[in-house]
């Protein structure tokens, strides 16, 4: 018996420390580099085309970019017609154009059949307002516009080559941080850095759900799949909005801290399917999957520092995908790095899931013959007397004849 309880407790104790534990190791390891520019581009954001094969890169004094997403060395350089800072562009979902959005009202619209880049509009047709945010909605009939203070817009194109804008009612008093509209319903999520998150349904009613005590600086929608969407503040709180898909009001915003993160979400990007990619300063990455409501490592800063040091000081805008587990990233500077899965992560997760595997049923059938053990004298005795030693025979013998 001593045996028996002994094997087991190995067992137990074993299956206790080889469960798996979320650990601080990067899931993914960075590769080549790809440096746009000797100098420092001030990129501010980057937006991908609904094909995936193309990304529009925007920043500041104008600047603004077209590359391969799978070969970034290959660009255009797009000349702008304003050379103020550009915060936010997004395709239409056509994939022929994009808006881009940045200070004092500039809204300029991009063509990919001939790599232009004009006017969309006045800039009085925003006050001047410094604009933040823009995102087509589903049907790609009305793209919003957030700003500065609360300001929030619709605007599409008119005939005439202008643009026709409508306020949106009950707007914040906050910055409109960011704003994304699900792929398969009529309802877009904005982010405001006081007022909490909103919903606008397809009657552009702007509902807002909660959360005014986080500053929100992102939101993305990642998956036409599931309905909901993923926002993040700079105090590392996670948002999940679960959208209603008829009635906005009825949307819901569930919010948690993740702990153990050093650093400041700054960002979202899409990755693959459900999963979204939590860009944090300085120089590091998490993983947020929508279908299991989970969020793990993805790059640690230490070792974005062991791969290159002067990299792991500039700050990541943006990321995108070329496969389930890799894909490029981008810094302010213009240094846009490639990163995919950690083949020695995959091989350890491989041995271990085959030795839990192993271990659970074995764990388990020793725990029912330990049980039959304990209610069973009979068994006991045979045990002793064909396993014990010579002490555990004797007394078991004695025990016998005490019975009798």
């Amino acid at each position: 018996m001593t045996a028996l309880r002994a094997i087991v407790i190995g067992l137990m104790t074993t299956l206790v420390f080889a469960s798996p534990i979320i650990s601080a190791e990067s899931a993914v390891e960075l590769d080549s580099i790809i440096h746009l520019s000797e100098s420092d581009l001030s990129i501010k954001g980057i937006a991908e085309n609904p094909e995936g094969n193309k990304i529009l890169i925007f920043g500041e004094g104008g600047y603004a970019n077209i590359i391969s997403s799978k070969n970034p060395d290959s660009e255009v350089l797009l000349a702008a017609s304003d050379n103020q800072t550009m915060r936010d562009a997004d395709w239409h979902p056509g994939g022929g154009t994009a808006l881009l959005v940045g200070d004092e009202g500039m809204i300029l619209r991009y063509a990919a059949d001939d790599f232009s880049l004009t006017q969309a509009g006045e800039k009085m047709n925003f006050g001047q307002t410094d604009l933040n945010s823009v995102a087509w909605n589903t049907a790609g009939s009305w793209a919003y516009v957030g700003g500065d203070d609360g300001w929030l817009w619709r605007v599409r194109a008119e005939g005439d080559g202008g643009l026709e804008t409508h306020l949106i009612e009950g707007r914040g008093e906050g910055d409109v941080t960011d704003i994304d509209c699900h792929d398969d319903v009529m309802l877009c999520v904005i982010s405001s850095v006081t007022d909490g998150i909103g919903i606008i349904d397809r009657n552009h009613i702007l509902t807002w759900i909660g959360g005014s005590f986080y500053p929100w600086n992102s939101v993305i929608c990642p998956s036409n799949y599931y309905l909901s969407c993923v926002s993040v503040s700079s105090s590392q709180e996670i948002g999940v909005i679960q959208l209603h898909s008829t009635i906005a009001v009825e949307s819901e915003l569930s919010v948690s801290t993740v702990k153990g993160i050093e650093g400041q979400f700054t960002h979202l990007s899409h990755q693959d399917d459900a999963r979204a990619l939590i860009v944090v300063a300085p120089f590091a990455l998490l993983e947020h999957d929508v279908s299991k409501n989970a969020t793990y490592p993805w790059l640690e800063n230490k070792d974005a520092q062991e791969f290159n040091i002067e990299i792991s000081g500039e700050r990541i805008i943006g990321t995108w995908s070329i496969g389930e587990n890799s894909g490029w990233l981008i810094t302010s500077r213009g240094t846009v790095i490639e990163f995919h899965s950690t083949e020695e992560g995959s091989e350890i997760g491989m041995i271990l899931g085959g030795f839990i595997g192993f271990l659970i049923p074995l764990t388990i059938g020793m725990l029912i013959l330990t049980l039959v053990y304990t209610a069973s004298p009979k068994l006991q005795y045979w045990m002793t007397m064909k396993f014990g030693n010579k002490q555990e025979k004797r007394d078991a013998k004695r025990k016998g004849r005490s019975k009798r």
